[in-house]
């Protein structure tokens, strides 16, 4: 019995204070903020800077935080953000793309992946392979994907965050970033990203998918291989998921009237 109370009264003490500001550190994102400085955490949790950065340091070391491109930010990790992304999976979007997606992967013998945004770039959260298909390819749910890819480059071409999509080109080097540039406006123009960049040998065709504001909610792609899947964006795989996104936006409450949101 003594025992037992003195390991509560004194053991079991430090490590809530522990988890406690690990969690306000957090919860500084749940704001809206896509980053957070160490003075911002400094000052949320009452420390001294080598204090701050010994948090950040463990938070770093496994993934729940990862530095920004501002000296001294940081941003959610990539295990925040697939933690985040399976979270997400309730979403309307979500719940709602499923018939489509089987209907897509049924009708073109391909994979099909939706994505969202995952604060600084896209992220699987729902794969439906081809059922008919000996070999499959195989994308992991909650995998973040490059800004390169198609995802990443239809996500550029309409978030609604100008700002946003301006600090995350602004990693690039400027050649790399003047070409991503024109490759958003040609999303713009065309509905529609084509890439076989990412991984050598695949291809993925990425639309958006709009909600009832007319803001992108997620892109739906076709994910295959560069032989399977053509570069053409008249091509009958691209007409075919065009037409299911649009299918899917008017069931989210989006109509062709609606003003998209984006940022510019």
């Amino acid at each position: 019995m003594a025992r037992g109370s003195g390991r509560s009264g004194l053991a079991a003490r430090p490590p809530i204070q522990v988890v406690d500001r690990l969690a306000r550190i957090l919860s500084l994102f749940a704001a809206g903020q896509t980053e957070v400085s160490i003075a911002q955490i400094g000052a949320e949790l009452g420390l001294s800077r080598p204090s701050v950065h010994r948090y950040i340091r463990s938070l770093v070391d496994i993934g729940l935080l990862e530095p920004s491109f501002a000296p001294g930010s940081y941003r959610p990790g990539p295990l925040l953000v697939q933690l985040a992304s399976q979270a997400l999976g309730s979403l309307e979007v979500v719940e709602r793309a499923g018939p489509y997606m089987r209907r897509l992967a049924e009708e073109a013998e391909e994979t099909v992946v939706l994505s969202l945004w995952g604060g600084h770039g896209p992220v699987v959260v729902r794969v439906q392979p081809c059922p008919f298909k000996l070999v499959q390819i195989v994308v992991r749910t909650g995998a973040p994907l490059p800004l390169n890819s198609s995802q990443g480059l239809v996500f550029l071409a309409y978030l609604p965050d100008g700002a946003l999509v301006q600090r995350l080109l602004a990693q690039f080097p400027p050649d790399v970033r003047a070409e991503i540039e024109g490759q958003i406006e040609e999303v713009r123009r065309q509905g529609l990203a084509i890439s076989s960049r990412v991984i050598e040998g695949i291809r993925a065709i990425a639309v958006p998918v709009f909600d009832e504001q007319g803001t992108i909610a997620a892109t739906m792609a076709f994910v295959g291989t560069t032989t399977a899947l053509p570069e053409s964006p008249d091509s009958s795989y691209a007409r075919l998921l065009l037409a299911t996104a649009q299918e899917l936006s008017e069931q989210l409450g989006y109509r062709a009237t609606s003003k998209r949101t984006q940022g510019r």
